[in-house]
């Protein structure tokens, strides 16, 4: 984006915060709410134990475990399997945190690295389970959301062209071996690292819903796009809205479904900040997260509908 339209998008923002206040505190005490009392109790605790075991390699072991299924399946290598295994058990964006994170260490390649982004950051099984499953959906058995956002993740790695890491020459990759810190010290870098990251994603969480608030309220359009627009957007505002969507069922649980593969905006976002100060493209993550939105709404189309 260029300076000048930069300039004149802020401007407009700052125009909206100056006439229409009560949205924007609207919006963004729901942002604060939803980050407080959902966003930072799930992921947290897995940011500080991910970090904590990169910091402490033992994140070999957890490799070595699950590799012998993710080489065959994904073609991952050793090293790959472990973003892959920590983002299922996560949620946003730690998967590419930790992707990032392994590259920047020289553990995982470029090619790897990006394409662990294509199907490793979902959100977590908790906030699929409960918020969506069983508060937007009203789902008797949840289990099957996140099946079909993972499944729809992996089965875009097919369609895109499963790559075979496991077989390439890794000479020149640091080792998991390296040399060791105490555990003090990894617990503090740890924790201080993971307050960093979430408190990156409460704003960012905060301001999509300011804005997903705003054009709830401005824009003239059909509710169904409009709510669309705001789980575009942020997906956790989202999911709230769409679920009172006075539509059929299975097409409701198809777009929760589908927005929850894409990720929204906000967690678009919130993966290119733990990107930075890499080489990593976001350009292709996104669209790898449209890919996996088409399939995740198709798949869920077919099971609700039957």
């Amino acid at each position: 984006m260029s300076r000048r339209k930069l300039v004149v998008l802020l401007g407009i923002i700052i125009l909206l915060f100056i006439f229409f206040p009560d949205m924007v505190a609207g919006g963004a005490k729901l942002g604060l709410t939803l980050w407080f009392h959902t966003v930072l109790p799930a992921l947290l605790p897995f940011m500080i134990l991910s970090s904590f075991m990169i910091k402490q390699n033992v994140t070999g072991s957890v490799s070595r475990v699950v590799y012998p299924v993710f080489a065959r399946i994904f073609g991952l290598s050793r090293a790959g399997c472990y973003p892959a295994v920590i983002g299922l058990l996560s949620g946003y964006p730690v998967g590419a945190k930790t992707t990032a994170q392994l590259y920047r260490e020289k553990m995982l390649s470029k090619d790897e690295a990006q394409y662990l982004l294509t199907f490793c950051n979902n959100a977590s099984p908790m906030f699929l389970l409960e918020y969506i499953g069983v508060n937007c959906m009203g789902l008797k058995y949840p289990a099957v959301l996140p099946i079909i956002v993972y499944l729809s993740a992996w089965l875009g790695t097919f369609i895109a062209g499963r790559r075979r890491f496991y077989r390439q020459n890794t000479e020149g990759l640091r080792s998991f071996c390296c040399e060791e810190q105490s555990i003090i010290v990894s617990l503090d870098e740890s924790i201080l690292d993971a307050f960093v990251t979430i408190t990156k994603i409460g704003g960012y969480i905060i301001l999509f819903s300011i804005l997903a608030q705003i054009l709830s309220e401005l824009l003239p359009v059909s509710d169904i796009i409009k709510y669309i627009g705001i789980g575009i957007l942020e997906i956790t505002t989202g999911g709230a809205v769409i679920s009172k969507l006075a539509v059929a069922d299975w097409l409701r649980n198809a777009l929760l479904a589908g927005l929850c593969a894409f990720g929204g905006l906000s967690s678009a976002a919130q993966t290119a900040s733990v990107l930075t100060g890499t080489d990593l493209k976001t350009s292709a993550y996104l669209g790898a997260k449209l890919r996996q939105a088409v399939i995740a709404v198709l798949l869920a189309a077919v099971w609700f509908r039957l």
